[in-house]
């Protein structure tokens, strides 16, 4: 256990406090969601357009006021609230093509929410006070790979989160469910020895044991 928190520590100062190269922000933009993210969202018109066209248009119009309000925010509820923000402007986009059912979770929002943010702090040319003032409170995207960790969370924490290895990123309904479990993980990682809790991401696919100098060169080939 120890030599794996030395590895994830190690990694993830190298990719989350001192990346190379910095990317721009509209490339970030376009390559922080994959297809899997974008096809949870079913079109009610699917000759109109779909989720990645709200995604992508809502965070480019809002490119000034990401990077300032970003690079501003100093506590973790700044962060929340303004990722809440977000949310509700994505969800107007997202109603208008998008089947309503398919609205509900408040983590089918957030989690996407969260890893772009997560993708801007940790790699975005425009972002270096956020570096090295926000890290620290990113919140971990809450998705598949995350709830099948034995690392991330236990069998007794499983149980005690009311979560199941089975659940996806759409099966955390409510905001206080994810606000229970992101401040579980807060701890965690305070426990554990881990500098941050965004830190538990690089537990997928092992990639604390990679060589890439940022987060999308820790990903798989």
């Amino acid at each position: 256990m120890d030599e794996i928190i030395n590895k994830i520590n190690f990694v993830g100062e190298r990719v989350f406090y001192n990346p190379t190269p910095l990317i721009d922000y509209e490339m970030l933009i376009k390559n922080s969601l994959g297809s899997n993210t974008y096809r949870g969202f079913h079109k009610i018109n699917k000759t109109e357009q779909g989720s990645k066209d709200v995604f992508e248009y809502t965070f480019n119009k809002n490119k000034t006021s990401i990077i300032e309000t970003i690079n501003q925010i100093k506590t973790e509820n700044e962060l929340d609230e303004y990722e809440n923000k977000i949310c509700e402007e994505l969800l107007e986009g997202l109603k208008i093509n998008i089947i309503s059912k398919q609205l509900n979770s408040f983590n089918k929002i957030r989690k996407p929410v969260d890893i772009v943010f997560e993708h801007l702090v940790s790699m975005g040319e425009d972002f270096h006070e956020a570096r090295k003032n926000l890290t620290r409170h990113l919140f971990l995207p809450l998705d598949s790979q995350m709830f099948q960790s034995e690392f991330v969370f236990s069998n007794l924490e499983v149980l005690h989160m009311q979560i199941k290895r089975t659940y996806t990123f759409k099966d955390i309904q409510q905001k206080e469910h994810y606000r229970t479990i992101q401040k579980f993980l807060k701890e965690k990682s305070e426990k554990l020895g881990l500098r941050c809790r965004i830190f538990f991401d690089l537990i997928w696919n092992e990639r604390y044991n990679t060589k890439g100098l940022n987060l999308f060169e820790t990903n798989p080939r």
